[in-house]
């Protein structure tokens, strides 16, 4: 966020950073500049959907800092900031405009709390509140076709099971309520059970509000008026051809019925057929429509341009016009005037073929056209994007020079009298006669950062991957002299830089010994922190690309993973098996081919395609690694291995159920047996002492918590904590002396959920706090015998928690943001007996933290952008004394950050 202080304000400012720190106490420092040029990045503001208020743009912009939030400009520099950073730091909030009412901005955000919900602002830094939680919980909503009526806003929304909504708000949140489920409440089944369904607007009789989807195998197109009751809610028309509805605001209905022309008052009586327009045109279907003083125009896609009062008589062909080979014709306004704009030329007309004209316009296929009093303006490509502008005349229709690039990328909007351009990175605005260009913001900065993209400390140096320009591997120690290259060349020749630095998947370290592991797209690379020991591993057949699905363990001196050759464009996904390497070609191999079937694909190029085992997340128990993988004969369930194929053994079948096997082919074996297994589908594997712990299905009692020593009479069902074929769903296990903690399902919380830990028998699972009146925990992380963890509570928010295995001991740490909004941590790490962690106060933007349990042993120890923008610090890793961790400070990017371990594990 951006703030203007100057004199008094700043000083204070400065003063308040000082008292976030000890006195004498160090603060983080820049390990070094990497990348002091820019990558390419594609950060387009979407300003399509924005909204304009009061001369201030509203859209759903993006930069490194605050990932995709809410922002606004008034065709400032200094007024063009994020409005909001609703997900702290670089993590994204949406930001998506949904439209003012009684003086606040309503739009959809997520902050990690509440899902994807409503929120409103007064358009003020820290003005923004949550209308409602009206999935309560993480689940979120898509609020659709937002209307007003009746000095009430009005949307509709979809459940996970597919029934539409009705909702109206009085912008309160006791207000804000469900009117009618359209299935339940209105008797309108189809469209409740289809996704494709929009509120049309209020009806010309203002009696209710329109309602149409579109035809499904299941139903037809439907065109209803309602008022949210059942006695209010009328059928206006149903087709089998498909609807297309064009309603003017202050006039009437018209709609489309295949090629039949009907218009309506907003009552059934008043629904009548105008005519057929095939009996117009050749055309098969209306490339654009709209209604003008209540007259109906359309241009269908042989170029035939019609006009209707809605009489029959009064439905006429205007004109011919010549269409280009691609793109969509538009249909404008320039006061009373309609323009068709066609990628060809311009034409106008007054409303019969003899006052419709043409002349010559910039030929491009056209992406948006914005209407201004006076002039339209147009954003179209043709090859390269451009913009161009035309006020009605030959003389007045001119392409827009944008001097030096990026070109437009299709993103304008009306601002004032004249237009903004999002041109690929940029903000840029031109003015209502489009003769002045300027340039308002530039979301990415010019000195770009490096990241790390992934880290993992190998020895006593941070290994990580950069973006510095180079796409190298490094390694350091905390210091800028001991920050260096190790890979001789790029270590990704393939992708895109926004694949490298938003996908991390593609490129996980994984630490295995005394060498790491990772993917770089297809390629399969080891490092042991050296340039020598740094490069790409490839199997026995140096032409064939390997890629690491999944890590599993570290076993008999080799490293085991789930991988294999990538998918081929016609047969997509690839053929994961477990695999092995000890870090050289010639002893990297599949270990063997766990599912050996084939599943028929539709591509004509793919006759059949391979099926995967996809060995996932490992436990390492002494010589072996268990797994979860799918053979397809049991399903996914727990496997045992040792790297080797006759080492590779089902530990059990936790899921005995088969089902039918949907490819069978008596005879053609490759396709699987008749039956194949239901299976269990075991995750979270967490070793605890000589077992280890994990949740799987056996079909019967639901996810549970399982035990294994890695035999098959030694792997159990721990406890049923919710009793019968429901689940309980243990989430985030963690060991800590020789006990498993985790979250699941709690019956007897206000919250759903509770903290439990388990010794690995029925009388030892026991509840250790039901965490009344919090939910949302996550991030479960043992510290020096003690649990950190974050959970929301609507009073707090989301905030930082401390358990040390007792009901009495589980308590928030402290409400480090006062108030309902919470400080969000994340990235918690262990270090010397505290817990680091970025946070969000509320004044200083998401910082570094760090813990002892306590509220007055909770303290910042940094705040890398200064003032209430946000650093985005971590992950955090220990390596030659110092906490490593990546943060942005608005000047470098995001870079390598170091301070040492001392300084915080000794803040007081």
């Amino acid at each position: 966020m951006r703030f203007q202080l100057s004199g008094p304000a700043l000083g204070a400012v400065v003063l308040f950073l000082c008292a976030g720190a000890s006195p004498g106490q160090a603060q983080p420092h820049l390990v070094t500049d990497l990348n002091q040029g820019r990558v390419p990045a594609y950060l387009p503001a979407q300003l399509s959907q924005g909204v304009e208020h009061d001369g201030v743009l509203y859209f759903q912009g993006e930069d490194p800092q605050h990932g995709s939030e809410l922002w606004r400009t008034d065709g400032t520099a200094e007024g063009t900031y994020a409005l909001v950073d609703l997900c702290p730091g670089s993590c994204g909030g949406l930001g998506e405009p949904l439209g003012f009412f009684a003086g606040h901005l309503y739009f959809r955000g997520d902050d990690r709390e509440h899902g994807a919900e409503i929120w409103r602002t007064d358009g003020t830094v820290g003005g923004e509140e949550l209308l409602a939680d009206l999935c309560p919980g993480a689940c979120g909503i898509q609020p659709r076709s937002w209307v007003e009526w009746r000095g009430e806003l009005w949307f509709l929304t979809q459940a996970s099971g597919g029934t539409s909504t009705l909702w109206n708000s009085d912008a309160t949140a006791a207000g804000t309520k469900p009117v009618a489920n359209l299935c339940d409440d209105l008797d309108i089944c189809g469209l409740g059970q289809d996704p494709r369904v929009f509120l049309d607007g209020p009806d010309p009789s203002g009696k209710g509000l329109l309602l149409r989807e579109f035809p499904t195998d299941n139903h037809d197109a439907a065109l209803f008026r309602t008022d949210g009751t059942l006695a209010g809610t009328v059928l206006l028309h149903r087709t089998s051809d498909g609807l297309r509805t064009i309603v003017e605001a202050s006039g009437p209905l018209y709609f489309l019925d295949g090629l039949a022309l009907w218009t309506s008052d907003g009552t059934p009586g008043g629904t009548r057929f105008v005519r057929r327009l095939d009996e117009l045109t050749q055309g098969v279907f209306a490339e654009s429509v709209t209604v003008v003083y209540g007259i109906f125009y359309a241009i269908f896609d042989n170029g035939d341009w019609l006009r209707s009062d809605g009489k029959a008589e009064g439905t006429i062909k205007l004109a011919q016009l010549d269409l280009p080979s691609f793109g969509f014709p538009k249909l404008a306004r320039i006061g009373g005037a309609v323009f068709a704009l066609t990628g060809n030329g311009v034409w106008r007309t007054g409303g019969t073929p003899e006052t419709t004209v043409g002349f010559d316009a910039p030929q491009g296929v056209i992406d948006r056209v914005i209407e201004q009093p006076g002039r339209l303006f147009v954003s179209a490509h043709g090859g390269p994007s451009f913009v161009w502008t035309t006020d009605g005349t030959l003389n007045g229709t001119r392409r827009i020079h944008l001097a030096g690039p990026p070109n437009p990328d299709g993103e304008i909007a009306g601002f004032r009298e004249g237009i903004l351009i999002s041109r690929y990175r940029e903000l840029w605005k031109i003015d209502g006669a489009g003769a002045t260009l300027e340039q308002v913001h530039d979301f990415q900065p010019e000195n770009d950062g490096s990241g790390p993209i992934d880290q993992l400390v190998l020895g006593d140096r941070l290994v990580f991957l950069s973006l510095d320009g180079t796409r190298k591997l490094f390694s350091s120690d905390g210091s800028a002299a001991g920050t260096i290259a190790i890979s001789a060349g790029p270590i990704y020749a393939f992708g895109s830089d926004f694949d490298f630095a938003y996908r991390p998947e593609l490129h996980r370290l994984t630490l295995a010994g005394r060498r790491a592991f990772f993917r770089s797209e297809n390629t399969f690379w080891t490092t042991d922190g050296s340039r020598a020991g740094t490069g790409p591993v490839y199997p026995t057949l140096a032409h064939t690309f390997l890629y690491m699905a999944a890590p599993i363990g570290f076993v008999g001196g080799r490293f085991l993973f789930g991988g294999g050759p990538p998918g081929s464009p016609y047969c997509p996904g690839g053929d994961a098996e477990p695999w092995a390497s000890d870090g050289t070609p010639g002893g990297t191999k599949q270990v063997l081919n766990l599912n050996p079937f084939y599943q028929p694909e539709d591509e004509p190029l793919c006759v059949v395609a391979p099926l995967a085992s996809s060995p996932g997340q490992g436990a390492v128990l002494g010589p072996v690694a268990l797994i979860a993988a799918d053979d397809l004969l049991h399903g996914r369930e727990l496997f045992a291995t040792d790297g080797t194929e006759a080492g590779t053994r089902l530990v059990r079948d936790v899921n005995p159920r088969r089902r039918p096997n949907p490819n069978f082919d008596p005879n053609d074996p490759q396709f699987g047996p008749e039956q194949i297994g239901e299976g269990s589908d075991p995750s979270d594997l967490v070793r605890a002492g000589s077992r280890a712990f994990f949740v799987a299905d056996d079909g019967t009692t639901g996810r549970e918590l399982w035990v294994t020593n890695g035999t098959r009479r030694g792997t159990r069902r721990v406890a049923d904590l919710v009793a019968g074929p429901g689940s309980s769903t243990p989430r985030n296990l963690v060991a800590m002396g020789g006990d498993v903690f985790f979250f699941a399902a709690n019956p007897r919380g206000d919250s759903g959920e509770g903290l439990y830990k388990s010794d690995g028998t029925g009388r030892g699972t026991v509840l250790v706090s039901p965490l009344l009146g919090a939910s949302q925990a996550r991030e479960l992380t043992v510290v020096s015998g003690k649990l950190f963890f974050v959970a929301f509570r609507p009073e707090s928010g989301t905030e930082l928690w401390i358990s040390e295995g007792t009901a009495a001991t589980t308590r928030e740490v402290t409400d480090l943001r006062a108030g309902p909004r919470g400080s969000q941590p994340q990235n918690l790490k262990a270090v010397g007996g505290r817990v680091v962690f970025a946070a969000e106060d509320g004044t200083s933007g998401l910082e570094p933290w760090s813990s002892d349990g306590t509220a007055e042993g909770t303290r910042r120890w940094g705040d890398i952008a200064p003032g209430a923008a946000a650093s985005s610090p971590g992950p955090f890793s220990v390596a030659n004394g110092q906490l490593l961790f990546g943060a942005d400070d608005g000047e470098h990017g995001r870079e390598l950050w170091a301070i040492p371990v001392a300084e915080v594990v000794g803040v007081r």
